[in-house]
């Protein structure tokens, strides 16, 4: 299916679900997600309410925390994979995203629709997001790329909530046609405080590379999300991500520290 109409279906579903959730979290009678507008690197298959609007800060330090040792605190002196992001909910369960990372100065262009979102009886989400990763840096070929995801996600007795994402991207940095499922596994420790897996499959284009992850422990409050994190990768855009390529390829040595700041609030709240 071309990724054209797999829009088209995922934002005509999306107009005919059930009413948005709250701009910071899903929430559910008796399905305790959690979840919001992202993961980690990754989408949740959710949007936030109707006319909500939500930036995101991402921070990925350079250098390895072996190599940095205590006297550079892990890395927190070296530079950073420094992201910005901004997502608007246009009408319900349909969102526009633009994001851009320093690295490769790289924008993603994407639209979100939410198609399922999960009810007591069902825990299950499920969403659609395809778009546009533009590298447009100077040191590097000045490319595009198309993608498309399927987002799916199911909360499990209240507290685990698990995730796969199959992704298709035009092309990355060196290959062309790549897919592959970054799998997600979030665990709610309080009310406030999640526990974020990601994991992204080992592609075999290049032979030392191996498979990316990455943790993070998250802290909300109201609006806002705080999380400290830390991974063998930097790649926080889909054609980064998908293809175990990024950067000449990913190692365990890579193991890096970083954080995640987002704010959602109400653009034009009701009076």
């Amino acid at each position: 299916m071309k990724l054209s109409k797999l829009l088209s279906i995922g934002i005509l579903g999306a107009l005919a679900a059930g009413a948005p959730a709250r701009a910071d979290e899903v929430v559910v009678t008796g399905v305790a997600t959690g979840v919001g507008n992202r993961f980690s690197q990754t989408s949740t298959p959710f949007t936030n309410d109707k006319g909500a609007l939500e930036w995101v800060f991402t921070h990925r330090f350079n250098q390895n925390v072996k190599d940095a040792g205590g006297g550079s605190l892990g890395g927190l002196d070296s530079g950073a994979a420094i992201g910005f992001g901004v997502a608007y909910v246009f009408v319900p369960n349909v969102a526009v995203e633009v994001y851009r990372v320093n690295n490769y100065a790289d924008y993603e262009f994407a639209l979100k629709a939410t198609l399922v979102r999960p009810q007591a009886s069902f825990p299950l989400g499920l969403g659609v997001r395809g778009g546009l990763d533009w590298r447009t840096a100077a040191y590097a070929p000045k490319e595009t790329s198309a993608f498309g995801q399927v987002l799916l996600s199911y909360t499990i007795a209240n507290r685990v909530t698990i995730g796969a994402a199959p992704s298709y991207t035009a092309n990355t940095q060196f290959q062309t046609d790549v897919f592959n499922v970054p799998m997600i596994l979030q665990l709610k420790i309080t009310k406030s405080i999640a526990v974020i897996g990601e994991f992204v499959p080992k592609k075999n284009f290049l032979p030392e590379s191996v498979a990316q992850w990455t943790v993070a422990v998250e802290k909300q409050v109201f609006h806002h999300r705080f999380a400290v994190w830390i991974g063998n990768t930097q790649a926080t855009t889909v054609d980064q991500y998908i293809g175990g390529d990024y950067a000449g390829g990913i190692t365990d040595r890579n193991m890096k520290i970083g954080f995640n700041l987002s704010r959602a609030w109400d653009l034009f709240p009701a009076k």
